[in-house]
């Protein structure tokens, strides 16, 4: 999904209008004036659909200012189909979908006017590369222009400002960029506020599938860090190498392992109160190990990873520090009324709701760390807790927090407001957020939700064909199926000889024999099925496909070899034995080469439609959440809840509760509100505003 938060921002403001249809027939609106001519797509944002609409409405026969006909509507209707389709055809993915239809809208019988809506779905369905989850999204503090604007580019040069106010640092501005040149990826980011620095600057590239991976990804990245803490503020500078990586999602689990490593090397300093005495500044190195799983059970998402770091202030008599870190998630959309999501290989199927689509959402998330040998640990090492997170490794797919998140107390405060200790050596934190949908639109409009109008079942055909094609192209690429079809290219050439010497035969049939009403219709049908059956040899020929060769033995022989029974049953009635004989012995050798061809076809086909449909599986549930659970825009309260500790700090047991509100454009998740902090110490204040972006993957 990288067309998103931009785009979806936008759409809240361009949401689709769907006025009373006209209840006469389009032929009584015969003459009427044209005030104006729409063209809408429900889900755009998914295919950069603009440019098309602009080609696509020059070639619409009714226009604005013009007059209605119905004839005129109808061909509209027809040249978008198959505009659409032609458009569509060329593109490399796996599933093509596209739809037209055509209706009028405000018909005004006193003026003579109204408006013609051409609502189109178009969409190419992709395989996800790496199965969808929880850690994919992205959540940054008082920032949506900025993720939006990440998402929304997949290469090219992207730069985009940052602002925004945290009670810890104050106000704040910088910049974030991205640009791909080649295979490299080059990504920043900075922040800059009167008493606080941040950035980071990664440079890396993707790395295809391999034995011990489906996808994996290295970066090098330079990142500085001066920022306040309680009474104190430490600062760090470090080069870090990273390399992460993802197996396959197993089919049945929906589950993917994922792993990595990071080394890291520079500079930690701190500066704090007298009374306050944190290790000295020194260099710092560490080697970072990390693991974790991903699945999608039902409609929710886990996310389970573990962090293990090695870390040295590289100075004498200093002991190496071991930090352990534990991070599990857990969110779930659950459809009210509840349904069960549609299988993989399931149809589509109606009804479709034409009104908001209401969900609960659930979002939990749990985390603990240990550091051993604290004593070599350096301040910024230590855990300090707060409402930003602190991601383990810089790495914007896989988000392990690193610090104890409460949503009621500033950055860096949690472990840095009693006595002398400074930081904490453990920490646990346990957060949850519920919404539940009020307001909202269906990303469908009613014309595609109206009863009988056969939207969904349209979809199933497209899946269906592509899932059939994915089978045939794994088959044809397995070394047993390639052992056995070895022959198949010289069968097929024996049998278009074959084929060839009955089209010679049948030119000895006596004309006056051809011509009985027992031999003629069956002379023409062989004839006929001659031209197929011998155009599929010479393609099997040319290069085994499995989806010709059960056309030829499953269809084209079997109705030729009928057809030859008919005739020499005709010819002997006419005195023709010797030739009829002659035809059954040439259909017997066609017969025997088409068995000879379909034995290497033979194979079982189960496991190549099961890997087809896995294939597609993205593809499907995302069209399954679009038809039944997606809005345009939807508005939900939330309520907070957070406990969180940090010791051996002298603090206790610290909460966050409260409530807030959550914008929804499609997939993009806005949300703010105020989190409570019922047992605060002073100087802290009774709360702190929290805001949060996430695009969340749903499918």
């Amino acid at each position: 999904m990288t067309k998103t938060a931009i785009v979806l921002f936008l759409a809240a403001f361009i949401a689709y209008a769907a006025p009373g249809p006209c209840i006469s027939k389009s032929a009584d609106y015969d003459g009427y004036k044209i005030l104006q001519v729409d063209l809408k797509n429900p889900i755009g944002f998914i295919t950069p659909w603009a440019s098309l609409t602009t080609s696509l409405r020059k070639g619409l026969r009714l226009k604005a200012d013009g007059l209605f006909s119905s004839d005129a509507l109808n061909q509209d209707n027809t040249f978008l189909g198959a505009a659409l389709k032609a458009g569509f055809a060329s593109t490399p993915q796996k599933v093509k979908l596209s739809y037209a239809a055509a209706q009028i809208e405000d018909c005004d019988p006193d003026a003579h006017t109204l408006r013609v809506v051409y609502t189109i779905f178009t969409t190419n369905v992709v395989p996800s590369v790496t199965a969808p989850s929880i850690e994919e999204q992205t959540s940054e503090s008082e920032r949506p222009a900025t993720t939006g604007a990440i998402h929304a580019s997949d290469s090219g040069l992207m730069a985009a400002p940052l602002t925004g106010y945290n009670q810890t640092r104050g106000i704040w501005g910088g910049l974030n960029f991205s640009d791909t040149t080649g295979i490299l990826h080059l990504q920043g980011e900075s922040e800059v506020s009167g008493d606080s620095q941040t950035g980071h600057l990664d440079l890396g590239s993707k790395i295809g599938p391999w034995h011990l991976w489906n996808r994996a990804d290295w970066a090098a990245t330079v990142e500085y860090l001066d920022t306040p803490a309680g009474a104190a503020r430490f600062e760090e500078g470090m080069l870090t190498a990273r390399f992460s990586a993802s197996t396959k999602e197993f089919a049945k689990q929906q589950l993917v392992l994922r792993y990595g490593a990071a080394l890291e090397g520079g500079h930690q300093q701190s500066e704090t109160a007298d009374a306050i005495k944190p290790p000295p500044n020194s260099g710092y190195g560490a080697l970072k190990l990390y693991a974790g799983a991903t699945g999608r059970p039902g409609n929710g998402a886990f996310t389970a990873s573990y962090g293990l770091q090695f870390g040295s202030t590289l100075t004498n008599g200093t002991p190496v520090f071991k930090k352990h870190l534990l991070d599990l998630g857990y969110n779930a959309s659950v459809p009210v009324p509840r349904r069960k999501r549609l299988g993989d290989r399931e149809d589509f199927k109606g009804p479709l709701s034409a009104s908001v689509h209401r969900s609960l959402g659930i979002e939990t998330r749990f985390t603990a760390g240990l550091i051993q040998d604290a004593s070599g640990a350096p301040l910024a090492e230590r855990f300090f807790g707060g409402n930003e997170v602190r991601p383990f490794v810089q790495d914007d797919s896989w988000v392990i927090q690193s610090d104890a998140f409460i949503r009621s107390i500033p950055e860096n405060q949690l472990g840095a407001q009693s006595g002398t200790e400074l930081g904490g050596s453990r920490f646990y934190s346990a957060n949850a957020t519920l919404s539940f949908t009020v307001w909202g639109k269906p990303i469908l409009p009613k014309e595609l939700a109206t009863a009988g109008t056969g939207f969904p079942e349209i979809l199933n055909a497209p899946f269906a064909t592509a899932a059939t094609a994915l089978a045939n192209s794994y088959k044809t690429k397995d070394p047993e199926y390639i052992r056995l079809s070895a022959e198949v290219p010289a069968k097929a050439g024996e049998l278009s000889k074959k084929l060839a010497a009955l089209s010679d035969k049948l030119k000895e049939i006596p004309p006056a024999v051809s011509a009985l009403p027992t031999v003629k219709p069956y002379v023409a049908r062989i004839r006929g099925g001659l031209i197929s059956t011998r155009g599929a040899a010479s393609l099997i020929a040319a290069g085994p496909n499995p989806q010709v060769v059960d056309q030829l033995v499953d269809n084209l022989l079997p109705a030729l070899s009928g057809s030859t029974q008919d005739l020499t049953n005709g010819l002997r009635v006419a005195s023709q034995g010797d030739l009829a004989t002659q035809i059954d012995l040439l259909m017997n050798d066609v017969k025997a080469l088409g068995r000879d061809i379909g034995d290497a076809n033979n194979l079982p086909t189960k496991k190549y439609e099961d890997r087809a449909w896995q294939a597609l599986a993205p593809g499907h549930r995302a069209l399954d959440v679009f038809l039944h659970e997606l809005n345009i825009y939807s508005i939900s309260p939330v309520a907070i809840f957070d406990v969180a500790r940090v010791w051996p700090v002298d603090e206790g047991v610290r909460y966050g509760v409260g409530p807030g509100l959550r914008l929804s454009l499609a997939n993009a998740n806005f949300t703010v509100g105020y989190a409570f902090n019922p047992l605060r110490i002073m100087p802290e204040k009774a709360g702190a505003i929290f805001f949060k972006l996430d695009v969340t993957n749903l499918f």
